[in-house]
């Protein structure tokens, strides 16, 4: 392993980075609700955004920036309480007015700012109250911020979402890696009700942040299927600002793979976060595919069975009735085949080559019982493989 967590890490740790959040009426309880995330340097930017249709007003001005130029972000600005989404017109207006309200108390460039929204759908910040705060924010920044930060950005959540790490390059070199996130309900492999900004101090261009960021999604939030929802907010940003110094990191080097390392570690660790936030004192389900023909194939069959509400309630009342499970891959539709489907609960296999297997109900409930559930379908016909995990929020009537 060539990185290391760094005790009461957060968001600005990276050298050249500073964060802070402050409170300016957005929620309906005085609560922190919007945040800032600086750079001292321009940052190279990589970014994903929701695969819904109908995108928030800040996710369309911030395409339309990095559709222009991702070597040159200095800020994101972020509110809670407001969604900022289904506004037409006059939401992008108010995005366009508080990057630009931003740019001017940060004293960098109008089209460096990006802008995040999570809340109530439908409604627009009021820009008054953005203004107060982006203000009164600008002025509190600081490098021990991050942690107001990502207080800043929950909604329904219980606790906020952050973690850093230093990464060991060769002859003693080290970069740091830092990330905050905020989703709890409403999340599946598109990012519903996601946001997460990841910055770090590694000199890294913008296409191989882009790579990177593809291959760490696809390995931590992608895999999370909460709710099955898919919001029009949603974004995972990634900047990195160089202030560590050094060579830049290049493609096929050590460095590259260290950094990656430490990249998939850091989203898998914020998306865990989001999951435990979520159970909220319930099960966390792992369903695991494998034997399919290909990866999507698998992946198809995990989100049916995940998001099934007979296979949540199994697990959520420990019923030693596993026929969701089998519904639910036959519903898929995905091509197998029925003889060669394996099932198994944990430790205990419930089907073999398509036939039910002769089991004791009380080894079933064993398999359930504990925190964590573990659900695999084998097709036993390829080598494609995926795994989401669930929980069983939302499985009570």
């Amino acid at each position: 392993m060539s990185y290391n967590i760094i005790e009461d890490g957060h968001v600005s740790s990276p050298a050249g980075f500073r964060a802070t959040g402050v409170s300016c009426g957005l929620k309906e309880i005085r609560a922190r609700d919007l945040a800032i995330v600086y750079s001292q340097y321009p940052c190279q930017t990589a970014a994903l955004f929701t695969t819904n249709l109908i995108v928030a007003a800040p996710i369309f001005f911030n395409q339309a920036i990095l559709a222009r130029k991702r070597d040159n972000i200095r800020a994101v600005v972020i509110n809670a309480g407001h969604a900022n989404a289904g506004t037409g017109q006059p939401g992008l207006a108010t995005v366009v007015h508080c990057a630009k309200i931003a740019a001017e108390e940060l004293e960098v460039p109008r089209d460096s700012v990006l802008m995040l929204s999570t809340g109530q759908i439908g409604v627009a910040p009021p820009l008054d109250r953005m203004r107060e705060g982006i203000r009164r924010a600008a002025s509190e920044l600081d490098s021990n911020g991050g942690r107001r930060a990502a207080l800043a950005i929950l909604t329904s959540e219980t606790r906020p979402k952050e973690r850093a790490l230093r990464v060991s390059l060769r002859e003693g070199r080290t970069v740091t890696l830092a990330g905050m996130a905020k989703g709890g309900r409403m999340v599946s492999p598109n990012l519903a009700t996601l946001l997460c900004v990841i910055t770090t101090d590694a000199p890294i261009e913008s296409r191989l942040l882009m790579r990177a960021l593809d291959q760490s999604v696809s390995r931590s939030f992608g895999r999370l299927y909460i709710d099955g929802d898919v919001s029009p907010n949603d974004a995972v940003l990634v900047l990195a600002n160089g202030a560590a110094g050094g060579p830049p990191i290049v493609d096929g080097s050590r460095e590259l793979g260290a950094w990656q390392q430490a990249l998939d570690a850091l989203c898998y660790d914020l998306a865990q976060q989001i999951l435990r936030d979520a159970a909220s004192g319930g099960k966390h389900i792992l369903v695991t595919v494998r034997g399919a023909a290909t990866d999507a194939d698998a992946a198809q069959i995990a989100r049916a069975v995940a998001r099934s509400t007979a296979v949540r309630l199994m697990c959520a009342r420990n019923l030693p009735d596993w026929g969701g499970m089998l519904v639910a891959v036959g519903a898929s539709g995905v091509d197998l085949r029925p003889d060669l489907l394996e099932l198994r609960v944990g430790a205990v296999t419930v089907m073999n080559e398509g036939l039910s297997k002769r089991f004791e109900p009380a080894e079933l409930i064993q398999a359930l019982s504990g925190p964590e559930v573990e659900l695999l379908i084998d097709l036993h016909n390829g080598a494609g493989a995926a795994t989401v995990w669930t929980c069983t929020t939302g499985a009570e009537p």
